[in-house]
């Protein structure tokens, strides 16, 4: 058991491995103290590098799981794997792409936990995953950057072989006022385009990928080319680079083999034609030639080679020279949302979307208990006119509606106008506010399955519900088909279909 800000949290095994929030302000957790608006983008989206988040509700009282199956503690990792300085600026930089694309889930920067202990790697230092807190009235004191800075400092003391003139760089921006997440990120893609093997790394690692991250890896290499001719702005120091002396083409290993070797077989030979003629005047003849062929190896090896011309080397140098603010505007990705409606050869349309097929189609989804989990993240989608097909004719749009009837209230159509509907009590919380005897502040939810099919869940409520008068497991996932009727307390529903062309 731990705190953290003032939730109470613990490990569970069962299940697998996970963390669970049960507590706030030592009261037990409630629906009311989470956000909903984050709660439904955390369950309708799969947000990259987000420890996944299950909800369980029992007796009015919810608590928060946070998976952790096939994943390490960053601290863990770290030390078993021996990191390096590229694992470090691969977890910083994938950190900083998560937290900046919180506003696009309509998530909050502050909810993310940047603690080593609530941290966790995957299959490598940039498959990061954080923790999020969708909870209202988090009593945390500290800001994302004074996190941010304290993390920098308490991951670099488990780094093996700390290069100090590279931390140094970063310790004086974390001392900077004008420290920030976008200036942090540059001054990272600066250190990576000075290291020797930069090009490799890039060829070889899709850092943020990641593939899972919204940001492409293309873009931070070119971010990292713009910022390469430009100094860091980093404390009183920049880094810059320094023309040295001019120097030879280092030799491949091949050639300093053939020239050693050749140079021993001629001083052998000289000092055997002394050892055939002993005298004087053949040992200083036999000394000369010795020192001769020495000297022709290190000219050859360091100074002058035929045809083959000096290479001027240039050597990054800390220099001290005035701040300067910056900015830096970061190149902004526009995402588009998936669309729900899809584009069928006209000979298809009669046999996928007539009355009769929409029911199986519905249930082949009857046994689905997790909603989606192998869905892949956001990705980047071309033009709509380039996502047509040649042979279209017509584009369908099926769409799903709710037919409400009550004993004491006339009959109501209610569209379907959101892949994850709530129904209940809690008109802030829910989609549809129905106020009937026996309703639940959150009862159900309608979730759209695929673009044919959507499916009901009851959200353990109090009294339950029904479909098609046999009541649901709470939390399962039931198909629905056209005219199925289900029963939320007092309130009778009717699943319809409707369909444009």
């Amino acid at each position: 058991m731990g705190t953290i800000y003032n939730l109470e949290y613990d490990y569970s095994t069962e299940n697998g491995q996970s963390i669970v929030f049960s507590k706030k302000d030592n009261k037990k957790l409630t629906a009311d103290d989470l956000n909903a608006v984050q709660l439904k983008m955390i369950q309708s989206n799969r947000i990259p590098h987000m420890l996944p988040m299950s909800l369980e509700h029992i007796d009015l009282v919810t608590k928060l799981h946070y998976d952790i199956n096939s994943k390490q503690k960053l601290i863990s990792y770290f030390r078993d794997n021996k990191a390096s300085m590229n694992d470090y600026y691969q977890l910083f930089l994938s950190l900083i792409n998560t937290l900046e694309e919180a506003s696009s889930y309509m998530l909050d920067q502050k909810n993310y936990i940047l603690q080593m202990e609530f941290l966790f790697i995957g299959q490598n230092a940039s498959d990061v995953y954080l923790t999020y807190l969708p909870v209202i009235d988090l009593d945390k004191n500290t800001s994302v950057i004074e996190d941010m800075k304290k993390l920098l400092t308490d991951v670099a003391g488990e780094i093996e072989g700390l290069q100090g003139n590279e931390f140094k760089s970063i310790l004086n921006y974390i001392k900077n006022e004008s420290f920030s997440l976008s200036g942090l990120k540059t001054l990272l893609l600066e250190l990576i385009s000075l290291r020797s093997n930069v090009n490799q790394m890039y060829s070889n690692h899709d850092y943020l990928n990641g593939n899972q991250m919204e940001g492409s890896f293309t873009e931070n290499q070119n971010a990292a080319e713009q910022t390469r001719s430009e100094p860091i702005v980093a404390g009183s120091q920049s880094m810059t680079k320094k023309k040295g002396k001019k120097k030879l083409p280092p030799l491949t290993s091949r050639t300093k083999v053939y020239l050693i070797m050749g140079s021993l077989l001629a001083i052998a030979l000289i000092w055997k034609l002394y050892d055939m003629y002993r005298n004087p005047a053949v040992l200083l003849t036999s000394s000369i030639l010795t020192f001769a062929v020495i000297v022709a190896v290190f000219v050859f090896w360091k100074i002058w080679r035929p045809g083959v011309a000096a290479v001027e080397t240039e050597v990054p140098q800390a220099i001290d020279q005035p701040i300067h603010n910056q900015s830096n505007p970061e190149p902004k990705v526009r995402q588009k949302q998936q669309r729900f409606n899809v584009q069928i050869p006209k000979q298809q349309y009669q046999t996928q979307f007539s009355p009769s097929n929409v029911a199986p189609v519905a249930a082949a989804q009857a046994d689905t208990t997790l909603l989606a989990p192998d869905n892949e993240d956001t990705v980047l989608l071309e033009e709509e006119s380039n996502l047509s097909v040649a042979t279209m004719e017509k584009e369908v749009d099926i769409s799903a509606t709710l037919i409400r009837t009550s004993a004491d209230e006339a009959s109501q159509t209610i569209a379907i106008h959101t892949n994850n509907f709530l129904i209940g009590r809690n008109e802030e919380a829910v989609n549809y506010p129905d106020t009937a005897v026996g309703v639940s502040r959150i009862h159900a939810e309608i979730i759209k399955i695929d673009s044919s099919s959507f499916g009901i869940k009851d959200l353990g409520s109090k009294n339950g519900s029904k479909l098609n008068g046999d009541p649901m497991v709470p939390y399962k996932v039931y198909a629905l088909k056209e005219d199925d009727e289900f029963e939320l307390g007092k309130a009778h529903y009717t699943f319809k279909w409707s369909s444009s062309q």
